[in-house]
Parts: structure tokens; sequence; C-alpha cells
């Protein structure tokens, strides 16, 4: 339970091991935007679940792409799940998570949900992600047979109340016919306050450029294969930007 000496010892653990390695990144800022209690509550599930998802020789490594992430590169190059380096008109983060990726490649669940985590911290670079939170703009599977219960199960069991993030919305775009069989599946999963914040987006590309505008998405961040200005198959060459700024700073 989250209390008592054992809660203090092991926050203060945590907080030692940090300092020791300097393995802190922006994103840990984010953890002090919630109450003292409670931040103190997630800086400690934050770290039990980062040394369970990049064991323990990894876990307290640099979050970058040489270091905690050097044997992910399979799962990277899928851009699962990328950020935009785009803003909402309220200051949160834009996300692309791409579904339609899954079981592309020969990759493990924790490496998957490995990269998951590197583009929420790449996210919260941002200060004011920090402070308003993110928005994830979705792109469904390509089929009913391609969504991975187990994946999406192992994604939300280590996501929830372990990363120092406020998630504002999912926007799926384009939805498929089934979409409403995956939405069920997912709600089981997911806690009761997020279940309401997955909005639908249908309509020829125009319709739901103009639909995510309402929500305060620019074109900018929605990709090119819905008309939009987000080069996809730029990917690749934004893991080399992102290699080059994180070579450089540390």
């Amino acid at each position: 339970p989250c209390g008592g000496e054992y809660f203090f010892d092991k926050c203060i653990l945590y907080v030692f091991l940090l300092g020791c390695v300097s393995c802190v990144s922006h994103s840990m800022a984010s953890f002090f935007s919630f109450p003292p209690k409670r931040a103190a509550q997630r800086l400690v599930s934050y770290w039990d679940k980062r040394i369970e998802i990049f064991g323990e020789a990894k876990a307290f490594m640099r979050l970058t792409l040489d270091e905690a992430l050097a044997d992910d590169s399979v799962a990277l190059s899928l851009g699962y799940l990328r950020p935009t380096d785009q803003s909402d008109s309220t200051g949160r983060a834009i996300l692309f998570m791409d579904f339609s990726q899954e079981g592309k490649a020969d990759y493990t669940s924790f490496s998957l949900i490995r990269t998951v985590w590197y583009a929420i911290h790449v996210a919260l670079e941002d200060e004011n992600a920090q402070k308003e939170g993110i928005v994830i703009i979705v792109k469904s599977s390509d089929s009913l047979r391609q969504c991975s219960i187990k994946t999406r199960k192992e994604l939300a069991r280590n996501m929830q109340g372990a990363l120092p993030f406020r998630l504002g919305c999912f926007q799926i775009c384009h939805p498929p016919s089934f979409i409403n069989i995956v939405l069920n599946i997912v709600r089981l999963l997911t806690p009761k306050k997020l279940r309401n914040r997955v909005k639908k987006h249908k309509g020829t590309h125009e319709e739901v450029i103009d639909s995510l505008a309402i929500y305060g998405i620019p074109k900018s961040a929605v990709p090119d294969i819905w008309g939009g200005d987000l080069n996809l198959e730029g990917h690749s060459e934004w893991l080399e930007a992102r290699r080059s700024i994180e070579n450089g700073r540390y």
C-alpha cells in the first residue's frame, strides 16, 4: 500500500537513484503538477513500472534511443506511437497512434510498450504538455483479426497511473465498421473516467480535418494519408533527428 514507512523509504530510494544515475528527463517535471501526496504515489508507481518494463539493467539508464531503447529498433521503426511536434489550441501535445502497425514486425509486447513510453516522454519535453496534457490521433487496425487484445491489455496495465501525463482525448479518425466492437473491449480495460475521452471522426478527408479543428487540432498534425500535412514516411528521419538531439544533449 502507498503509505507508511515502506512507501516513504521507497520514494526516497528512487529519488536517490535518480540523482546517482542522472536519468531524469524533462517529463519528470510533470510529476510536480500533481498534489504532493498524489505526486509521490505516481513517482513510486512510475519507477515500479519502469523497472518491470525495461528491466533492472536498463530502468535507470537515460530514456534515449541509444541507451534504454538500444534493443528496440524494430518496434521503434513501426511508428506505433509518435509525437507530431504539434500542439492543439490549448497547448496539449498531439501524438499519432497507428494500430494498423500491430503484428507487422517481430517484436515483443514489452518492446512495443517501451516505444510508447519513449514517445510520451518526448512529447512531455514541452512544458505546456506537462501542464496541459496530451491528445492522441488514432488510426485503427486494418481488420478485426489484426487487433491484438493482449497488446492492448498490456498497454493499459503498464500505463494506468504510472506515466506522468494528463490524457485529453483519443481522436479516432476514419473508424472502420468494427470500431464499436474494439471500443467495447477497450472500455473493459480502461478506468471509467477515460471511457468518455474518445471521439470518432467520419466522412471525407476534408470533413474529418474540419471536425478535428473543432477540437483545436490543426491540419499540420493530421497525417498525410488523410489529407493533412504530417508526413508519415518521415518517421525514420524523425528518429535520426531525435538521436542527434539526445547525443548532443548528453
